[in-house]
């Protein structure tokens, strides 16, 4: 995860006094702990735990090139958590850019954007819009149009 450190370090030389937390453990902890040691690392938690996380931070961002759906993305904007994320297959689906969060190509852009977020006074309107956002996944609402747009609505369970 050399993007990540080069994202905090990026950060930490403007606003000195941000706090970085990583939640979860893989390959790269051993070498994001030695690179970033004044980051808190959380190992694995249980789902239920995730909402108190999600709602205590004023920022995720995810390093990830390659989640295809990204459950952690709507799981951070549910919790009205903008999200930091690249411009890749997942994110791009569920990110409003500029409005609950941030599409990036590089690294460098996901260091620079988070320093403006943070640093914009927006936090209330891109957290209303995180939340608005992931309202968009609700079950019956994805259901009701997956219906709709083959022709079946109100045919099955008395759906309207």
């Amino acid at each position: 995860m050399p993007e990540l450190t080069h994202v905090y370090r990026q950060v930490k030389k403007i606003l000195p006094s941000v706090r970085m937390v990583i939640v979860g453990k893989g390959p790269a902890l051993s070498r994001l702990k030695e690179d970033m040691p004044d980051c808190v690392f959380i190992d694995w938690v249980e789902q239920s735990s995730l909402p108190a996380i999600y709602s205590s931070a004023d920022l995720l961002l995810l390093p990830s090139r390659f989640d295809t759906f990204c459950n952690v993305v709507l799981e951070a904007l549910s919790c009205g958590l903008p999200v930091i994320a690249y411009n890749t297959k997942g994110p791009k689906d569920i990110i409003f850019n500029d409005k609950c969060g941030y599409l990036v190509k590089t690294a460098q852009e996901m260091a620079s954007k988070a320093i403006g977020y943070i640093q914009s006074g927006l936090q209330d309107s891109f957290c209303e819009a995180a939340i608005g956002r992931a309202k968009c996944y609700d079950a019956d609402i994805i259901v009701n149009d997956l219906l709709d747009a083959v022709g079946m609505k109100g045919a099955i369970g008395g759906r309207s």
